[in-house]
């Protein structure tokens, strides 16, 4: 029965947004809608006061991980809230009762708290506004039941942009913007400054706020922004720059260890890939800032356990050792470079065979080009999802952008992964890369049942 309901709970937010929708519409009123349904859910929650906002083009949901798990150490009572899911919708909420870690929302909470949704939704008393989105509904639910598990502390993803996105509506402690590329130009802009200006929305004058590694261009317009209300803005390199000592990946351990240019002594991580050093960086600063702010039990001693246990899966997730297995979600060419330099720096001339799945909304072209930098041998497919590229679609851009470099189609997806890892030698690496949909495909094919990393 619970299992029933549970699943319908899930089907109805699927179902949510309304026809037409487009991120235009998302952005109109996002924030107003969210906030009238969470009037409507029991009143403005505190939790609004008490919180960490994460932008970025890349590193958003590591980074609430690394800042979430640490606060978690240290004794506090955290909510966390990322997206998009893997598997199941329960996977963007999560809390901490104290030092026990993360824990996914409860399928029975999810279902007593879309019914309040629902019954909000078909009693929708705001028609000017437009009707809500599955986002703002997700969002709106993630706040309230913060709030109602009485946590010290939220720690929020933003899911686009950052100024007119639905989570925007906090007053946050501290402030994180991840790294910036070009992505959703559409909707953000065509330069880093532009899209950089964006995601400044989540500035605020009374607040701290953290930069991880950017462009000039990018760099240049998060300063210009926060001048411009008066908002402290560090940048994490200056201080909490991270370098790699080691990385162990065997069966039983797997982790990259690091010093900072602020700490004496090493941290360690189970997040692989280079890239993850800039999102440690941009967590330490803003775990600095929070102590400043007033949370004295985040000691270096907390942060190094919370980080230790901090996993996210399908980010260069090592899955299968034999033949080594790794999926990550990788879907700008930013991402897809860093996630080349990564496996060249970890396994300099294993050959590497990629499975490669794309969204329509994304930079195709350019995600291959990035691809053909580090893959041996390639098998284009179809992501479950309506706005997948075509696999045939992939092919004339690989062959333009691979040359006579040969590449196979292979649909669905579950083909394409079992395919690869019959072909692939003991000593060959195997990713499967290019959207988070496909990689949840990889999760589903070597762990049937679902478990999450």
């Amino acid at each position: 029965m619970q299992a029933r309901r549970f699943s319908e709970a899930a089907r109805y937010l699927e179902s949510l947004d309304p026809p037409g929708y487009t991120a235009a519409y998302a952005f109109e009123h996002g924030i107003p809608r969210t906030r009238h349904m969470l009037e409507r859910l029991g009143g403005a929650p505190g939790i609004i006061q008490r919180c960490v906002l994460v932008t970025g083009s890349k590193g958003k949901g590591s980074t609430v991980t690394l800042i979430a798990q640490a606060l978690a150490a240290a004794g506090y009572r955290v909510g966390a809230y990322t997206g998009p899911h893997l598997h199941s919708p329960v996977e963007r909420f999560a809390f901490s009762r104290g030092r026990a870690g993360l824990r996914d929302m409860p399928s029975s909470v999810f279902a007593d708290l879309t019914d309040a949704v629902r019954a909000i939704v078909e009693t929708w008393d705001r028609p000017d506004l437009g009707m809500p989105t599955r986002f703002e509904a997700y969002t709106a639910m993630a706040y309230r039941w913060f709030e109602r598990e009485r946590a010290d502390i939220a720690v929020m993803e933003i899911g686009i942009g950052g100024r007119l996105d639905a989570v925007n509506l906090s007053e946050p402690m501290v402030s994180v913007i991840t790294n910036i590329s070009l992505e959703h130009t559409q909707m953000l802009g065509a330069t880093h400054a532009a899209i950089a200006s964006e995601k400044a929305g989540i500035l605020r004058a009374a607040g701290i706020g953290v930069a991880a590694a950017q462009s000039d261009e990018g760099a240049r317009a998060l300063r210009e922004a926060a001048a411009v209300i008066g908002a402290p803005l560090r940048f994490a390199e200056d201080r909490w720059a991270c370098q790699t000592r080691s990385v162990t990946v065997e069966p039983g351990r797997i982790e990259q260890t690091f010093v900072t240019g602020a700490w004496a002594e090493p941290l360690a991580m189970p997040l692989l890939g280079a890239y993850q050093l800039q999102n440690a960086a941009a967590a330490l600063c803003a775990l600095d800032a929070l102590r400043e702010r007033g949370l004295a039990r985040l000691t270096p001693a907390a942060i190094r356990a919370g980080f230790a246990r901090a996993r996210w899966p399908a980010r260069f997730e090592v899955l299968q050792h034999t033949p080594l297995v790794i999926a990550d979600g990788a879907h700008t060419p930013y991402s897809m470079e860093q996630l080349g330099k990564s496996l060249r720096l970890y396994f300099d001339g294993r050959p590497i065979r990629a499975v490669i799945g794309v969204l329509r909304d994304k930079d195709a072209r350019n995600i291959l080009r990035a691809v053909a930098g580090f893959a041996d041998e390639v098998i284009l497919t179809e992501p479950r999802y309506h706005r997948a590229v075509p696999a045939a679609q992939l092919a004339a851009m690989w062959a333009e952008t691979a040359g006579d470099r040969p590449a196979s189609v292979v649909i669905p997806p579950a083909s394409a992964i079992r395919d690869a890892l019959r072909l692939a030698r003991s000593n060959e690496i195997v990713v499967v890369t290019g959207s988070l949909h496909l990689a949840a495909d990889v999760l589903t094919v070597l762990r049937p049942a679902g478990v999450r990393g």
